[in-house]
């Protein structure tokens, strides 16, 4: 009965730094991407309700970005402190080895990398994708905006162009308005509509109301150059919306889409090489980031047990170190893959293989040579 109370004691201190690791490394990665949030809308005004939205889709990739790091940290901390204290030595002499002493931590690992692959290749990218839309949403939802004289803005489908304008009457002179609208990729009709002068008017949440007086309206069919719709006009008013009726269907990132439908898009015989290659590698890089977990053990528990006087501070330090070389490696490893389709997919999994390999390295040499 002896062997399952020390398991749930070291499991008890593996939780305790664990849990404070993800809490503090989940907590960094909120409040970065909260910033990065908040200057994309601060500028047009924005709702806390789209804003806390984003953030809330966003917590299933953070968590799984702050998992192999917090359950390294912990990993070394905990046996750290456990090896410090002598608790590592009584065990030992206790009669139990170390895969035996280990093995509690060994499983919380296994368990890590499953979960990241469920996090990884399906509820991360759908959780991403809605916290982009509700992103996308709060920024698209202005509530103050000013055009400025000579600068072509963009809203909506439309690009607004005035050569002055009064920003105390909102009056405009030498307005230029062109809407592009596609179909399939391709431009199916185009919209130019010019006036010497107007005025416009902001609507809360609704867009730009623009009043033009002598001007002229055209209208070309993109599939038909020959088709024109022309004709003047002595005063026109139009609404241009903040949105454009078509942020439901914008052109998702390979990130965004579940491995699944990923592998379905690679399917389609239309796709061209260069996006294909993008598709397998985003597939291949979810599958290795998902053993990161087991791979961060295999490091850390030999390292973590040798820390006898070292303690917390030299696993701190050791943590940063392991994470800044690993994770650098596997960005390395994506780009090369990028750029030299033959290293694909063996690149992708060399920074796996490489730290899974020094981590048995670490075991024979730390561990059963004691």
């Amino acid at each position: 009965m002896l062997l399952p109370i020390s398991q749930k004691y070291l499991l008890r201190v593996f939780s305790r730094f664990f849990g404070l690791s993800l809490f503090v490394f989940t907590s960094l990665f909120v409040m970065i991407n909260f910033v990065q949030i908040v200057n994309q809308g601060a500028l047009s005004g924005f709702s806390f309700y789209f804003l806390a939205n984003g953030i809330l889709y966003l917590l299933p990739n953070l968590i799984a970005m702050s998992l192999p790091l917090s359950l390294l940290m912990a990993v070394l901390l905990s046996l750290g402190q456990l090896s410090q204290n002598g608790e590592i030595m009584a065990l030992r002499a206790g009669g139990f080895s170390f895969g035996e002493i280990l093995c509690a931590m060994f499983r919380a690992s296994v368990l890590a990398s499953a979960l990241l692959l469920f996090v990884n290749n399906w509820l991360g990218p759908r959780s991403l994708k809605r916290s982009a839309d509700y992103t996308g949403s709060m920024i698209s939802r202005v509530t103050k905006i000013e055009l400025k004289p000579g600068t072509f803005q963009n809203m909506s489908d439309w690009v607004i162009y005035s050569r002055e304008v009064d920003s105390g009457t909102r009056g405009l002179k030498g307005v230029k308005l062109v809407r592009r609208m596609n179909k399939n990729g391709a431009p199916s009709f185009i919209t130019v509509i010019n006036a010497k002068e107007g005025a416009y008017q902001v609507l809360r949440e609704r867009g730009i109301e623009i009043s033009l007086e002598n001007g002229q309206f055209s209208q070309t069919d993109g599939r038909n150059r020959q088709k024109l719709l022309y004709g003047d006009f002595s005063s026109y008013k139009t609404l241009i919306p903040f949105f454009s009726g078509r942020e439901g269907t914008r052109r998702l990132h390979a990130n965004e889409q579940s491995t699944a439908g990923l592998l379905k898009r690679l399917g389609d015989a239309a796709l061209d090489a260069e996006t294909a290659l993008k598709y397998k590698i985003e597939i291949s890089s979810r599958l290795a980031l998902a053993l990161t977990p087991a791979v961060f053990f295999l490091i850390g528990a030999p390292l973590g047990v040798v820390l006898e006087k070292k303690g917390r501070t030299a696993g701190f330090a050791l943590s940063l170190l392991i994470i800044f070389f690993y994770y650098g490696f596997s960005i390395t490893a994506m780009v090369l893959a990028k750029k030299y389709a033959w290293l694909f997919p063996w690149v992708i999994f060399a920074p796996g293989a490489a730290g899974a390999g020094l981590g048995l390295m670490l075991w024979k040499k730390r561990l059963y040579a004691r």
